[in-house]
């Protein structure tokens, strides 16, 4: 009784919410703090604009038209060196490399002339925490004035570019990568045996300008300030904000789509307007397949690394480079102290209907608020101030002050209840106390075997075939999967998009899924192999992953629109194993449960080990032997 006492305290909620908001703001876990940067990333995304293309700063893409026309990367040193030349010609007026060429080769005489005839910065990677010492090519544009003195990250080793290839300037292109595999950041600046290299885009801004002077550290500043600044006579006064770790927070502010992308081919070739490039900044860099340069960013899961440079370049010309201040607790507490006040109004509304549930509405008007002054913050004064606390101090005080209320209503539904009993038979009384509104659920697990097939290519035909023929082809893949499918004992679960999923329920099925499988490539090689006589459209191909395990399987929804659909681990490996078809060049892959419930049945063999997107453990894949 006592500590029901106690609860009823109206400052209770609050003093207990505080503790737990304070307590999850210092010992956050990473998952916490993956989920509150995953919901900053669709910040971003608001906030990006697409209104104006940016022109100051161009990517030169060398893409897969690129690959095609002059071959495959890396290309020979002259041709490396025709493209910056054509840069040059075309009016850039500083060429900037996101790539090393660690090696010396033939060609490196002409492409290291061609490098000192336009302000051009190069590429140097720095590596951190490597687990071994890699020292390859020769560092370029180290600082010596002070700059390490514990705030930047030590390299442990280098690849940068063969000595005879010397650019005006250099910067380092490694990230910090978080742990949910985003870059968000990079390191300002990164010490080796006593110097500082700056970031690939610093360099670029130092050379872009003109100005040689060094950059200079600041570590003093208010509370609206960042814990440290890089200064440079190039900024005319604006401050390069660094967080505690010596990292720049990449800006964002502009989309994708606003990002002026060109070909390196139609570079080469020439066949840019005239004036298009003039005046530009240019930096280089791969997004042909194959190229291993894709990234995830806020704004895409995988995008070239080259954007990232883009845009942090961009910020910086913008002097709008988005940082936390040293006041974030102060900032934290004031909105904490206002939240608690709007809150606490809320429980001294008199009408019980009232009291009931004007928290809970007041509450979530309150975290969409905070989220909201977050975007604000970001949006007008590039302040990335966490938003963690304010909802985790609204969420605990919503239950509490919800535990509260039931305490209180409690006493009042015991006593409906004898009021009740008094003019009804008690079960009676009983049943129209306690009766809520009730809705069904039908889900379980079940073990089945998983298989996912999809037809590939199959966008590009919607694209440009007549509907009746695109449908006709949809409809065909769909027909014999079906057929072959139950011919082997198993069920078509499910039809997304241009995949088909299905499940065999019987513990005995053995090779039935795999032989349907071959069965689906085989009639697929059939029925797909003509000539379309339309020579753009890329050849279809059915890719087949198979996998077994444990799946929940359900309806859900209201009454009215529901669905029925097979959820878990084993779905998503099925599916991530159908994408790997095409990487591998294998029609058909087996996860590492489904080879070993073949093991004794036929001969499978090893793809190796991968870690498959959406999962946090390596798999080993296999393939069924031609």
């Amino acid at each position: 009784m006592m500590l029901i006492t106690l609860f009823k305290n109206r400052y209770l909620p609050f003093v207990i919410a505080v503790l737990f908001s304070l307590i999850a703001s210092l010992v956050a876990s990473p998952s916490v703090n993956n989920i509150e940067a995953a919901i900053n990333d669709q910040f971003w995304r608001l906030i990006a604009s697409s209104s104006q293309r940016e022109r100051r700063v161009v990517v030169i893409n060398i893409d897969n038209d690129s690959i095609a026309k002059y071959g495959a990367w890396p290309w020979p040193r002259e041709r490396t060196a025709q493209l910056l030349k054509s840069l040059s010609e075309q009016g850039v007026t500083e060429r900037i490399i996101d790539m090393a060429f660690p090696d010396a080769k033939a060609g490196d005489e002409q492409l290291a002339k061609e490098l000192l005839n336009t302000p051009t910065v190069m590429a140097q990677v720095l590596a951190l925490n490597a687990d071994e010492v890699v020292a390859r090519g020769q560092l370029q544009g180290g600082l010596d004035s002070g700059l390490c003195t514990g705030l930047f990250p030590t390299a442990t080793g280098y690849i940068a570019n063969a000595p005879s290839l010397r650019a005006a300037n250099a910067g380092h292109i490694t990230p910090r990568i978080a742990e949910d595999g985003a870059i968000r950041s990079v390191p300002a600046m990164i010490c080796y045996e006593h110097q500082a290299y700056p970031a690939l885009a610093l360099a670029a801004l130092v050379e872009g300008t003109g100005e040689s002077s060094a950059y200079k550290l600041k570590t003093e500043g208010s509370w609206l300030e960042p814990v440290a600044a890089l200064t440079h006579p190039a900024l005319a006064g604006y401050a390069i904000p660094l967080n505690d770790q010596g990292n720049i927070l990449l800006p964002w502010w502009t989309d994708r789509s606003a990002i002026v992308s060109i070909s390196a081919k139609e570079v080469m070739e020439g066949t840019l307007p005239t004036d298009y490039l003039q005046g530009a900044w240019a930096i280089i860099g791969g997004t042909a397949f194959g190229m291993t340069d894709s990234v995830t960013t806020p704004q895409a899961s995988a995008v070239s690394g080259v954007e990232v440079h883009a845009q942090l370049l961009t910020g910086l010309l913008d002097k709008r480079i988005p940082y936390k201040p040293r006041g974030t607790g102060l900032l934290q507490g004031v909105w904490l102290v206002l939240l608690a006040s709007l809150l606490a109004a809320a429980t001294k509304l008199r009408a019980a209907y009232l009291r009931a549930y004007a928290p809970a509405i007041i509450g979530l008007l309150l975290i969409a608020s905070t989220l909201g002054m977050s975007v604000l913050l970001l949006w007008l004064f590039s302040l990335c101030v966490s938003w963690l606390p304010a909802v985790i101090f609204i969420i605990i005080a919503q239950i509490l002050l919800g535990a509260q209320n039931y305490l209180t209503t409690k006493a009042e539904g015991e006593r409906l209840y004898r009021n009740l009993a008094s003019y009804l038979p008690s079960h009676v009384a009983k049943k129209i106390a306690q009766q809520d509104p009730v809705s069904t659920l039908n889900a379980h697990h079940e073990q089945v075997v998983v298989l996912y097939a999809d037809l590939r290519n199959f966008s590009a035909w919607c694209n440009q075939l007549p509907a009746e023929q695109a449908g006709a082809v949809l409809h065909s893949f769909y027909s014999f999967t079906d057929s072959i499918i139950h011919q082997h004992g198993g069920e078509v679960e499910e039809y997304v998009g241009d995949a088909v999923m299905a499940v065999w329920r019987d513990e005995r099925a053995d090779l039935k899924p795999l032989i349907a499988a071959q069965q689906i490539i085989a009639m697929s090689e059939q029925l797909f192999s003509a000539e379309t006589g339309i020579d753009k459209l890329p050849p279809l191909a059915v890719g087949i992953g198979i996998e077994q395990g444990e799946v929940l399987v359900g309806s859900f929804g209201p009454a009215r629109r529901r669905v029925h659909t097979l959820l878990g681990k084993t779905v998503t490996t099925a599916i991530r194993l159908q994408e790997m078809t095409g990487e591998l060049s294998q029609p058909i892959i087996c996860g590492t449960s489904m080879a070993k419930a073949l093991q004794d049945q036929t001969e499978l063999q090893s793809l190796g080990s991968f870690l498959l997107p959406g999962l946090q453990q390596s798999s080993e894949l296999y393939a069924p032997k031609a």
